[in-house]
């Protein structure tokens, strides 16, 4: 006939605290590629004017698993800008913003073509002055400031749904560790 004692608890508690510990772990890590699908396929599509230029921002979202749980983050340079919008008194123009306003004008086809008659040196003059003039309307407004809103603060609304994933996918994991 079986029997119990409780010393055996001591083994049984262990066991079962290593089965939670990583069935929630996992469960975080789940949460926040969930999250990050949400980001990319849901919240960025949905705004009113996306920041979806080559797609490097939704692209730049990551689900990192860390020792205490799970980040999203977005691994592009600039994503802070995005995310938090950026004062005017913050814009300072330098000759890398011109550049690289002048490459993102070049790229986005706002300048004439060459093969319309216009020579390639007068394409980049061109998107220059374009890029001038994006860099001092900037440097009126800001970069992200839209409808009262700094910022397209995807993290933050991405948080809300995140919240309601967690625990889904936390019981998911514990039903897969322990069944």
């Amino acid at each position: 006939m079986p029997s119990f004692s409780v010393d055996e608890f001591d083994a049984f508690k262990s066991w079962a605290n290593n089965g939670i510990t990583n069935a929630v772990m996992r469960g975080f890590l789940s949460t926040a590629q969930r999250t990050v699908q949400y980001i990319t396929t849901d919240l960025i599509p949905g705004e009113e004017q996306p920041p979806v230029f080559n797609r490097a921002y939704a692209a730049g979202w990551r689900a990192e698993k860390t020792a205490k749980g799970a980040d999203v983050v977005n691994t592009i340079p600039y994503a802070s800008v995005i995310e938090d919008g950026a004062r005017p008194e913050k814009i300072k123009i330098s000759s890398a913003m011109i550049a690289a306003l002048t490459e993102w004008v070049r790229l986005k086809g706002l300048v004439g073509k060459p093969r319309t008659g216009m020579k390639r040196q007068e394409q980049m003059v061109e998107a220059r002055n374009i890029a001038w003039a994006i860099a001092l309307h900037m440097k009126q407004v800001g970069i992200f400031n839209r409808n009262g809103r700094k910022g397209l603060k995807i993290a933050a609304r991405a948080k809300v749904k995140a919240r309601e994933y967690l625990p889904e996918e936390v019981r998911r994991e514990l039903r897969r560790e322990f069944a």
